[in-house]
Formats: structure tokens, sequence, C-alpha cells
């Protein structure tokens, strides 16, 4: 058969298809005209045959001869419409030959054409619109042919069916009436371009189809775009296995019809406004069958473009974050387009796939979407994304509340979204369906309960009749009928049906289970859940022939089932069967027996429910029938003991055999396989022993095994929880046990004498404390822990993080050959310090969490506080941000700022929220959330105060104003009925309904009051003032409580009360917090200092162990709350910056002058210090020095004046040395100690006698600025000194005439000078990061400026014998030079956390003592050279500390041990020989500690 008879074949094959047997009788849903039906339709498959073998070949189709033409005036337009599509269907008719039905059609098609255009004139003027049909049609052919699939038929079987509604529609027009008459009619143009636009639309459709298709399988984009980034759940696809084997049930054909065909229209429907349809309807009404079998509808018809079916029992299935990026990596899939647009999207901003759903949709979806719909990439369809089991996501609002608001705002216009859930308020709320639809929803509901319920049971017959005719069971018709009665509107109830009487696969089991079934007794109107209770009763009492079993098996049975249904997760049988000391075998026996509610996923082999329902049904007491309820309470504590019985046996030292303390845990070789040692049921139990045993009956065994498993392995509990990167969730467990434990323990404690019957010797109280006391410890080292470099290389838990724990933890007495603290004073009670910038407020999450801070640029940061780390920031203000707070949910934060804008924010993406809140006239100072976090409160210094909307953003009220006085404070009551303004000197009280004010204004301040808070209770305000003093009041009465608090000696920025209102804490100018008792208003231990500038805001953690700081030296710092060293016993130690140091002579003693305004004496061996401080200067004491003979001290000050002291007694030697009209910068004795020189920022050299303590002529002027540092020549002949005019000069020191120009060299100020020994050169170092030398006699610069510095050199001194020059800098080291060649003599000395301030040598040239803005001096112990470090042997002298906090030693490039940042500012290094602070400091000795592959001898072997 050549190709011309094979294409007649298939042609005639068609046709009969579609006619029927015989070409020329029509099926009956296709009419045809009413002339010759015979010869007409002959006439059709003939020119058909004709067209299909030869295009070229013209085709003329009989037509009557009573046929009449209409004028030319009246059929134009319609006739050039049917030209191009009589031109596209033959086309289309040629290229489809594969597809019979559609060649049938478009002859139908052609044969209508032929007799419209027969009665009109042909118009030849608009060939284009043909020839461009025509390249249309035989490019969707070219795309057929390389893609020919199922998919490909499916479109163009919707093609057929279009085409066939416009045929049969134009047949019945022409069979109206006999054809003339049809033809006669005036109306024929208009008819003949509507047939023109339904074929046209039914093509361009196809058309769309085909090309999505095409640019789906050859999209480069597709193949290259980076998918892996993005957090997917494939589980979550409508069509993924679930467990297995299984995919997601779909509906039975023939059931539920109605509903589907409802959602398929409003899908198809282009026009509809209502962008979403939510389908809900309680637990098993068949929502999720119903969406699946949508979904495979939508599908089929190009309109499915994405789709996320929830569950709880598949994590990353009830992780709302994974929701988003599902739904945007589904929709690049569905279109080409959009893919290569979300491409761009990740690559300018990669950290887009970590952040909230909110900004997620915003930047992966609408935006995205949106440039695709406006570029007309996206066709005619309307795509639907489907979202199944909303209610089984964990929060999920986070989603649904910017999700929905996208939808409405119709921000994805040309994408619907059908949505399903059980009927939760929550989803009313945001699907903002409340009742009635209210208008413009734009959501389409279906409530499946509303559905009537013989249309439900008719579908539930179909499906139990199906499910029964595939099975060797007879059921009668009246049986079936019977159980779907039993079922009411219950799907899931009929399918449990069908999986218990089917699950055993034998006849008379189930003929068996069936009567059983049929013998429930089914009253559902009296109770909703009761026939499925009943139903869930009889499949339990049958699954393991409950009535027949022993009672010992009944026990077991039900223990597993109770188990299963009680563990935190799905876990395998396994794990049931070590929890339970069960064997396998039993377990799965008993499981097997359970399918018809359990089954077993392939993925991990965990144990799920099939349906949430019984879950619910289990665990609810009167709903389980007897036995089969499971009481949580005994079952957390056969879990919680099975988990500490586990963790007794298994945990053990180094569990996963790492090789080295070198490796990151993921860079240990075969890591995966040696986590294979901690086994799934191990991490079960490490992972939730605390939920089970808060949640217990808290016997005295259960007790009893937690305390001993904490003392013993809770190190090797958090080496697991380290290995597996749980150390967050190890933390959060805690905290959950010590949020949950007063309630349980208080309510269970109640019920038993437990606590008593552990210690007849403690109370219940006391027990309970010690309880709480050893998790707060466990937790506490673990929050330590987590900011370790130890949560990567594991070894580092017991080498680095327990070491420098200071409590005598469990357990850390066991280590060996480690890091050893050889003295350790007591630690300041700061915690953590984070670097930022310059801060104004700080905010604390209620959960603890996170801290928000608030800076001078108009900037959010937000930190996580477990890590230490910065979350991110939020650039939103455009000037100084005053104020920040978060809501009481934690998931706003609200802020105020100079631009006078109030401003919300999204806490965990930083978007902003809504419009800013504007109608301040100037800075906002103060912002608040209500205790509801539905309002938010306002003040600022346009004096007035006012109230805000969340929702809507807009204003409440009228403002509450204050013309007179700016409002810097206010906040609401812990009720939300009042608000308390800090305006003016006075506070003042406000009804938050009314706007009125309450009372009289508590008056006291006599100055602005900066800060007010509410106590928790409500009964009191705390307020803090410019007049550097705190005030309680009582909230009722206005009255003043006790006296004023006074402790700070500069102004009051911010106060707070602590979570039990037992405490207030204050943060001020002077650069501290103090914490007050509330009752008796004293201050609680020492101060809170640590800062090195403004106090501006103070905060304490919701659980008052920890209180928050910001300030302007650009830190946020927590501190502890509760403990560190009573205030009557502080260290010796300058209390402020030290400003100068230097060494007596003899080198014996160390003087120095400080900020705190004293001189102190120091013992330059031991550090002690030599009796009290040297008193009488007002101000900061700048400079210090020795006279020759070491018997006197002089000291210059910004209090303008230079003093002498007695060094023997520490007494003042006449009176003040005054004629300096600003600070003195710098003193120096002359080397016959007769003279004193000063140089003062009134940009003068003065001399004085040192004996008659009287000036010696005049000032020395010349210097343009302050002059910062001056010295004597070792001849006393000449002095030398430095200025903030950037230039050196000499002096004659006799006549006080500058000697020679000044020296010109340096960029910036000059800060410090020095002579040499021998009188011949200066040093001098500058702000311009450079030391420099200088020939006196010809003052020319000596060789190239020294650097290495990288901030300003704030100290020079040259060595006694004059080889050496010593800076010290901005930078925070201490820098030893050659001073003949200007090279830099080894490594800086580092140890400083802040800048050196002034360094001087010994007198021998061994030691350097520097001090330092940090409030310390140390002294360094100086090498001869190089060579003296090789030959030294004493590692204590020879390791090094990097950036990160690394010890090193030579020649070892990894990091040995690592040191805490609070550890690194106080840590005596190896060039130390002294520290002096009030802090103390911390030695170590790392002569016995290992390292690397040898580590595991830290812990002694068994």
């Amino acid at each position: 058969m050549d190709s011309k008879e094979k294409a007649m074949t298939k042609v005639k094959k068609a046709a009969r298809r579609f006619f029927g047997s015989n070409p020329g009788t029509p099926t009956s849903n296709t009419p045809v005209p009413n002339i010759p039906p015979q010869s007409a339709l002959h006439a059709l498959a003939d020119s058909a045959l004709k067209t299909a073998t030869n295009p070229a070949q013209k085709v003329s189709v009989p037509v009557p001869d009573n046929a009449s033409v209409p004028s030319p005036q009246s059929a134009m337009k319609g006739e050039v419409a049917l030209d191009v599509v009589e031109k596209g269907l033959v086309i289309l008719d040629v290229a489809s030959e594969w597809f019979g039905p559609l060649k049938a059609v478009t002859g139908v098609l052609g044969e209508c054409i032929k007799t419209y255009k027969q009665v009109m004139d042909n118009k030849k003027d608009l060939d284009k619109l043909k020839n461009d049909l025509t390249e249309e049609v035989q490019d969707l052919q070219k795309q057929r042919k390389k893609y020919e699939s199922s998919e490909m038929e499916q479109i163009f079987g919707d093609l057929l069916k279009e085409l066939e509604t416009v045929s049969n529609e134009t047949v019945r027009r022409l069979q109206a009436s006999n054809l003339q008459q049809a033809i006669q009619s005036v109306r024929i143009s208009q008819e003949v371009e509507q047939f023109f636009k339904d074929v046209s639309k039914a093509y361009e459709n196809c058309k769309f189809k085909v090309s999505l298709i095409s640019a789906r399988q050859t999209s480069e984009i597709l193949k290259s775009l980076n998918f892996d980034k993005l957090k997917l759940s494939m589980k979550a696809f409508h069509d993924a296995q679930i467990g297995g084997g299984k995919e997601r049930d779909s509906c039975t054909p023939g059931t539920r019809t109605q509903i589907i065909k409802d959602i398929e229209e409003w899908a198809e429907r282009t026009t509809d406004g209502n962008m979403a349809h939510w389908i809900y309807g309680m637990a098993g009404t068949g929502k999720s069958t119903i969406a699946r079998s949508v979904c495979l509808s939508l599908e089929k018809k190009q309109l499915l473009a994405a789709t996320f079916f929830c569950s709880r029992q598949i994590p990353e299935c009830n992780d709302c974050n994974y929701i988003i990026p599902t739904i945007a990596y589904q929709l690049a899939q569905y279109s080409p387009a959009f893919a290569e647009v979300l491409n761009k999207t990740i690559q300018e901003d990669p950290t887009i796939i970590s952040k909230s759903a909110s900004m997620q949709l915003d930047k992966l979806v609408v935006t995205c979407w949106d440039t695709v719909f406006k570029s007309q990439k996206l066709g005619p369809l309307t795509p639907v994304v489907v979202i199944d089991a909303l209610d089984e996501c964990r929060d999920i609002s986070s989603v649904l509340e910017v999700l929905i608001p996208a939808i409405q705002k119709q921000e994805l216009l040309g994408l619907k979204f059908l949505f399903t859930s059980r009927p939760e308020y929550y989803m009313h709320k945001y699907l903002k369906i409340d009742g009635p639809l209210s208008e413009g929803s734009n959501v389409d509901r279906m409530f499946l309960h509303d559905v009537e319920e013989s249309l439900v049971q008719a579908d539930i017959i179909r499906f139990l009749t199906c499910q029964f005719e595939h099975s060797e069971l007879s059921v009668s018709e009246h049986n079936i009928n019977k159980l779907a009665n039993m079922s009411g509107k219950l799907f899931i109830f009929a399918a449990t049906i069908v999986k218990f009487i089917l699950e055993k696969h034998n006849p008379i089991m189930a003929e068996k289970r069936m009567n059983r079934v049929l013998d429930l007794k089914s009253k559902q109107e009296k109770h909703q859940t009761k026939g499925l209770d009943e139903l869930y009763d009889t499949v339990l009492e049958h699954s393991f022939d409950f009535e027949k079993s022993l009672s010992e098996e009944k026990d077991t049975y039900l223990m597993i089932l109770h188990a299963v249904i009680t563990v935190q997760k799905p876990v395998s049988p396994s794990v049931i069967s070590k929890m339970l000391g069960l064997q396998l075998q039993e377990v799965e026996e008993v499981i097997r027996e359970l399918y018809s509610v359990l089954y077993i996923a392939d993925s991990d082999q965990a144990i799920y429910t099939l349906h949430a329902s019984f879950p619910d049904y289990i665990r609810t007491k009167g709903r389980a029938k007897g036995a089969f309820w499971c009481n949580e309470g005994l079952y957390h504590t056969i879990l919680g003991k099975a988990c500490f019985k586990n963790m007794m046996e298994e945990l053990k030292f180094n569990i996963c055999q790492l090789p080295s303390s070198f490796l990151a845990d993921k860079d240990v070789p075969g890591i995966s396989d040696k986590l294979r040692a901690i086994d799934e049921t191990l991490r079960y139990s490490c992972r939730y022993w605390p939920y089970h045993f808060i949640w217990s009956d808290m016997t005295e065994e259960v007790i009893k095994q937690w305390k001993g498993c904490m003392e013993k392995k809770s190190l090797f509990w958090i080496e697991v929880m380290n290995l597996l990167g749980s150390i967050p969730e190890a933390y959060d467990g805690l905290q959950f046990l010590l949020e949950a434990s007063d309630f349980f323990l208080d309510s269970k404690s109640s019920q038993t004498d437990f606590l008593q019957t552990m210690n007849n010797k403690e109370n219940k109280t006391e027990i309970q404390a010690k309880i709480q006391a050893k998790i707060a410890e466990l937790q506490q080292f673990l929050a330590f822990h987590a900011k370790s470099p130890g949560v990567e290389r594991t070894p580092h838990l017991y080498l680095s993080s327990l070491p420098f724990w200071q409590k005598d933890f469990l357990g850390k007495q066991n280590l060996q050959n480690i890091i050893n603290l050889k003295k350790c004073f007591q630690q300041s009670r700061e915690m953590e310090c984070w670097p930022t910038s310059s801060l104004e407020a700080v905010a604390i999450s209620q959960d603890g969490k996170l801290i928000a801070s608030g800076d001078w640029n108009g900037i959010i940061t937000i930190w996580n506080v477990l890590r230490g780390k910065e979350v991110r920031r939020i650039n939103g203000h455009s000037d100084h941000l005053w104020s920040v707070a978060f809501s009481p949910d934690g998931t706003k934060i609200v802020s105020g700022s100079d631009d006078k804008t109030v401003k919300i924010w999204d806490a965990s993406t930083g978007a902003q929220i809504g419009e800013p809140l504007q109608g301040h006239s100037a800075r906002v100072m103060s912002v608040a959330f209500s205790p509801d976090g539905t309002k938010i409160v306002s003040g600022s210094d346009d004096g007035t105060g006012r109230i805000w909307n969340v929702a809507t953003g807009s204003q409440i009220g009228e403002p509450f104003q204050d013309h007179s006085n700016q409002v810097r404070s206010g906040g609401f009551s812990p009720d939300g009925t009042k608000i308390v303004f800090g305006s003016g000197h006075t506070v003042r009280i406000w009804d938050v309904t009314t706007g009125a004010e309450i009372g009289e204004r508590l008056q006291g301040h006599s100055k602005q009051v900066m800060s007010v808070a509410f106590s928790p209770d409500g009964t009191k305000i705390v307020s803090g003032s410019y007049d550097q003093t705190v005030r309680i009041w009582d909230a009722a009465t206005g009255a003043q409580i006790g006296e004023q608090l006074q402790g700070h000696t500069h102004q009051v920025n911010s106060v707070a009360f602590s979570p039990d209102g037992t405490h207030i804490v204050s943060g001020s100018n002077d650069e501290t917090a103090i914490i007050w008792d509330m009752v008796t208003g004293s201050q609680i231990r020492e101060l809170l200092q640590g800062h090195s500038n403004w106090v501006r805001s103070v905060a304490f953690s919701p659980d008052g162990t920890k209180i928050v700081s910001g300030s302007h030296d650009q830190t946020v710092r927590i501190w502890d709350a509760a403990t560190g060293p009573h205030v009557s016993e502080p260290l010796q130690g300058h209390s402020n910056i030290v400003y100068s140091v230097t060494f007596s002579p003899d080198g014996t003693k160390i003087v120095s002058g400080s900020q705190d305004k004293t001189v102190r004496i120091w013992d330059a061996a031991t550090g002690a210090q030599i009796r009290e401080p040297l008193q009488g200067h007002t101000d900061e004491v700048n400079s210090v020095a020795f006279s020759p003979d070491g018997i006197h001290i002089v000291s210059g000050s910004d209090d303008q004046t230079v003093r002498i002291w007695d060094m023997a007694t520490g007494s003042q030697i006449g009176e003040p040395l005054q004629g300096h009209t600003d600070r003195v910068w710098s003193v120096a004795f002359s080397p016959d100690g007769t003279k004193i020189v000063s140089g003062s920022a009134d940009k003068t050299v003065r001399i004085w006698d040192a004996a008659r303590a009287s000036q010696i002529g005049e000032p020395l002027q010349g210097h343009r600025d302050w002059v910062r540092s001056v010295a004597f020549s070792p001849d006393g002949t000449k002095i030398v000194s430095g200025s903030n005019d950037n230039t050196v000069r000499i002096w004659n020191a006799v006549t006080g005439a500058q000697i020679g120009e000044p020296l010109l060299g340096h960029s910036d100020n000059v800060i410090s000078v020095a002579f040499s020994p021998d009188g011949t050169k200066i040093v001098s170092g500058s702000s311009d990061w450079t030391v420099r030398i200088w020939n006196v006699a010809t003052g020319a610069q000596i060789g190239e400026s020294l650097q290495g510095h990288s901030d300003w050199v704030r100290s020079v001194a040259f060595s006694p014998d004059g080889t050496k020059i010593v800076s010290g800098s901005d930078d925070n080291t201490v820098r030893i030079w050659d001073a003949a060649t200007g090279a830099q003599i080894g490594e800086p000395l580092q140890g400083h956390s802040h800048w050196v301030m002034s360094v001087a040598f010994s007198p021998d040239g061994g030691r350097i003592v520097s001090g330092s803005f940090d409030k310390t001096i140390r002294v360094w112990e100086v090498h001869a050279d190089d060579n003296s470090l090789v030959a030294q042997t004493d590692i204590n002298k020879l390791w090094t500390l990097d950036d990160d906090g690394w010890v090193h030693f030579p020649n070892i490039s990894p990091g040995i041990v690592w040191i805490p940042p609070q550890f690194r500012p106080l840590l005596w290094r190896p060039q130390n020989t002294l520290i002096i602070s009030r802090k103390g400091y911390t030695m170590i000795d790392l002569s016995k500690c290992i390292y690397g592959e040898d580590w595991t001898q830290c812990w002694p072997q068994d």
C-alpha cells in the first residue's frame, strides 16, 4: 500500500470513528445541515481525502442549486475571516493525520466555510491574514512532530472538543430554516464573524498549550537553574509517593463529579474575579482526594501550575518554610519565561532562599509572576496553584497572612489558588470569610458538610461498590447502602471500612469483619464523630482479634499502638521495639495488623497514621473505647524512662570515633558512616527526652533516672547533639523544660508525694528548685558552647568549651590533659559583647531568642541570642533611630526615628509592613506595642503621644498633647488600658479608651524625663531622668514610693522592670547600668561596667536572667543579671581608662593616671597597689611622670592643673601648679628634677620650678592647636613638643625660644614625642598612623616613616640604650621597632582589647609597660632579639592567638584550643609578666594540652 492509500485509509477510519460505522451517518451529537445529508457528508469525506493526499488540489464542494449570494458589502468582513480560517483548517487537516477525530471535525468546519463562501463575493485584499494563519499552523505542526506525547494528544483532544462545539453551533444555524432563508439573512456577516472568533480562540488555546510544552522541554533556563538552592519538598507534589509505594488517593471514578466540575469551571473561567477557591470540611470529608482529582484534571488541561499537599506526618510537608520555594520551583517548570525571571532573582539575591515566607512570596513569586504576566508570555490560560490541608502545616499563618492579601490586592493576576483545610477559625480569619462571603473577598468557598447528603451518599456508594467489585467479597446492594449510610458525609469512614474489611485478603475473614461493621449502631446526629469513633473501635478490636487475645498480648498490642501515637515524630518499628523492650517482629506484626489506620513509609521506614483523625480519636478520652484510649501521661512516662535508659546504655565519649581535633566534623573521612554509631533510637532519645520527661507522670523512678542520666551522661548527650548539628534544638528542649516545669511539677506533685519521698529532709519547693537549677545550668552551658567553633568541631566541646566553663559542671572533673586555667579571677558580669554601630535603642523578643538594636544611621540590626550572631539588617529610616520594640508574639518590630515616622517591620524577613505611620511633626523618641499587639504608642518631640492601629496603620483618636514639653518615652500598662508618658519634667498617665488624662501629673524630677515603664503587675511606674535619678511611683495614686534612687553620675537614659517586678535596671550617660532592688531602692551588687560611652538603652530578658544594653560605644552587651562578685569585694585597678603609665627610675614601681581622676602606684613585680590612690584632681588625669630620683610624681589633668606628689607618702606636695587655661595633656620632669614641663590644650608649653611650684618665665607659644606631648632632652637644655597642628617643635629650655623651624612631615595630629637617650634624635607618633624619627640638630626626618600600625599612634618611647622604639596605637597593639633601621622587631604585642594610650620602657630595657582604654595595665617582656625565642622551649612562651581566638603552636597550622571571647580581653599573653585590672586576669597553662590525633587522651580511657 503506497503512502497515498495509507493516508486515505486513515481518513476514512477517522471519519467512521467520528460519524459512526457509515461515514454518511452522523453521530447523535454532531448535527449537520438540512441539505441532502448523504451527499453533503460524502462530499465532505471525499474533499477531506483529496486534501490529505493532494493539498495543492483545489477543493469544490457541491452546493444546492438554489443558493444565492448576498451583496458584497454585507459579507466582505466575514468572507475575509472565512478565507483565513479555511486556509488554516486545510493545512491543519493535513497536519493532523495522526489524530483522526481532529481531521474529521476540521472537515466539517471546512464544509461549513465553503457553504458560506459560495454565497459571498471572494475578496482578496487581506491575503496577509491568510498567510499569517498558514505560517502559525505550520509552526504548530512542527512543534507537534518534535514532541509527540500523551500530553500533546490531550491538547489536540481539547481542541477537538472546542472545534466540535463550534461546528455543532454553525450547523445548527444552517439548519434553523432552509438554507436560502439563512443565507439571505441580514445577520450573515455577524454570524461569519462570530464563527471566525470561535475557531480562532480554539486554535489559539491549542497553539499556546503546544508552545508551552515545547518551551518547557527545550528551555536552557530550566537546565541551568540552580533549583538545589531552593528549599523544596518533592513529597508535597500531588503525584509524589507518600510511602509504601503509595500515591495520594484520588476520587473513585464517578464520585464527587459535581464538586470537581464546579471547581474545574471556576478554574477555566478567565473573567472570574474570584482568584481563590477554598474547600473546607472536617477531617475525613474527602478534601485531599478531591484536591488530588482536581490536580489530575487540571494537569491534563495544562492548567495546573503548582501543588503543595501539606501533611503533619511528613516533616517537610508540615513546614511552612517549604511552601513558597516549592511553588516557585513548579511555576518555573510550568512556565520557562517564569523560570528565566526566577533564575535572575536568585542570582541577584542568593540569600532570598533563607528568608521568611513574606519576603520569599514577594521576591520568588509575586514579582517574578508579575514580570512574566506583564510581558504577555503566559498566553490565554489562567493556571491554578493547589495547596491542600492547610491545617496540617505548622505556622501556616505566616504564609496565609502574606499570600491572601497578595491575592486580594490582585498582585498575582493570571494565577488562581485552590485551598483545602479543616474549617478552623484562623482559616476563616486569613481567607477573609466570616459567615456570608463579603463583597470583593476574591475567594470562592465550598463547605463539604454543606453538600447535600444524598449527593455525598451517592458518591460513597459508588466508591464502596468500586472497591468491593475488585475484591473476592460479594457485598449486596443493601449492605453497601447500609455502609454508606453509616459513613454519613465522611469519606474517611468509608475508606477505613474498606481497608479494615479487605486488608486480610481472605474472603472468610472479610465476611466476618463485614458483619461486625454492619452491627455498629451509628448515631452521628448526636455526636459528629461518634460514627467514626465506633469504626475505629471496631478496627482496633478486630485488627488483632482483640476479644480472643490473652491479657498479656493485649497489653503488648496497646503498648505498641500507644507508643506510636505518643512519640514526638514518626519513627521506625525498630525504635518502638527498642524503646519498649520488645522484639522487632512483635512490633512489625502489630503494625501490619493496623494497616487500616497506620502504614510504614518507604522513604524513612517510619510509622505514620493514614489520617489525622485517628490520633485525635485515640488521644481523646470519651471518644476511644475503654482500653483503646491512650493515657499520654503514662506513655510519656514509659518513653521518658526508655529515653534515659537508652542514653545511659549507649552514650559514651567520642561515640563516632573522630580522629583529630584539627578537623571540622564535616571534613572527617567517612563521617556519614561514623554517624551511624548514633542509631535512630539514640537520636530520638537525645532529641525528645525533655518532652517526655516534662509530660510524664513525674514518678520518683523517672526523676531518679533523669538525675542519674544528667550526672553521668550529660556531656555525652551534648556531644551527640553537637554531632547531629542539633545544639539549638537541645537548647530549645531545655527551655521548654524550664518554662513548663513550674506548671507540670506543681500539678503533678499535688497528686503524689514523690517529691517528699525523694529526700525527706527537703521540701517540695527545694527539690523543684534543684531540678530547675540543673536544667538551667545545662542550658547555660549549651548557650556558652553554641557560640564556639566546637559546634563544628566536636572535640573542642572537651578541649575548648568545658575548660572555660567556670562552674563545677557535671562530668567536667573527669577531663585531663587539657588547657589549665592556672589563675582566673572572677570574670565580669558581662557575658557577651557584639560590635555594631552607635546605638540608641535595644529590645528583646518575648521568647528571648532575638535582640533588635537601632542606631544613628536609621538601621535596625536583629541578633540571634543563642548564637551571638547578627541575623539581618533593616535599612529602614532616613535618619537617627531612637526607639525599637518587638510585638508580643515576636513577629513584628516597631521603630521611631528622627525622620518623624513610625514604621512596622516583619521580624523574620526585615520587610516593611504597610506604609510609614505619619502624623508627628518632630522626631519620634519612643515606640511600644500594646500587650495584645494590636496597637502602637509613640511619643515625639512635637509634644504629642499617639496611638496607632497595627493592622490598618491609622491613628486611633486624637493625639495626647503636651504642647509645652517633649514626649521622650511612653508605654502601655500590662492590661492595655492605660498609657504612661514621660513629658518634660513630669510623668503623665492617660486612659487609652477615652483619651483623658488620669489624675495629676507625677512631679518630682527636676529635668527632662527620658524613660518610663509600668511594672509587670501594673501597680507601679518607674522613671529615669536627665537629673541623674530613678524614681518609683504608685500608678493608682501618683505618689512617689520611697526616696529617689541615686547612684548614676550622669543623665539616666533608660529604665526597665524585671519580669517578676522585683528589680529595676537603669542605663546612663555615665557609661554604666545599675540594678536596683525595687523594694529597698538599694543598688544590687556592682555597677555593670564595660561600655566606653553612653549607655542609651537597657532591657531585661523575658526570664529575668540577663540584661541587654546598647551604647554609643557601638556595642550591644549582654549581662548576667543574677551573678557576679559582691560590690564590697572589688579587685584593685583603675575603674576607667588608663591614659598614662611609666616605670620608676629603679624599675620597681609603675605609676598610672586615669580617667577615674586618680594617680596610682603599683609594685612592678606583683601588680599590687602601693597605698591608696593619689587623689586631688577633679577631672581626668592625662599624664604622669616620676622625678629622676623616684621621690616625686608629677601629674597633669583635664582640671587644668599640674600636681606634684610625694611617692613615699602619697600626699600632694604644695598647691597645684595653675596657669593653663585648658586641659593639661602632658607633663615631664627635667633630668635634674628641678623643673617640670607641661603641654596643654591651651596651645602652650609651660616650664615650672618643681621646688617652688611656680611657673618659670612666659609660656612657650607657637603651636596653633593643642599641645599633646612634651619632653626634656637628656641634658635638660631642650624641650620637644608635639601638637594637633601636625608639627613637632624644639625649644630652648632656658630661654623658651623655639629652636629652628617646626619639624614637618606628619599629616595629622602629633600625639606623642620623646628624645633618644643620647639626645640626638626625637621620635614622634601621630594620628596619621606613623612613627617618625627626627635629627635634633638638623630637624630633618631620618629615613622613612615607621609604618605598620593601622590606626592612631598614641604613644612612643626610646629604649634606655636607644636601640629600640616602642609605640602604642588605637589598633590595640604595642610594637617594637629597630631605631637604626626602622624595621619592626618581631610580631606586634597583642592583648589589649582597646586603644593603647601609653607605653614606656623599664630602666633596664627588659620590659614595657602599657596603659589602655580597656582600663588595664600590662607589662611585657622584651626579648633581646628573635634568636632568644628560637632557643625557648616552654610552650607557654611560644603560643600565639589569632583574631578568631585560636591558640597556635609554632609550626602547627591548625588551632590547638579556642579561647572564648569573654576571656580574651584579660588573657595573660606569652610576653606578659603582669596584668593590672579591677576584673582580674586569666592565665593559661598549655604544657599538658593535647591536640590533633591525641585529643582523645583528654578523657579517661575505659
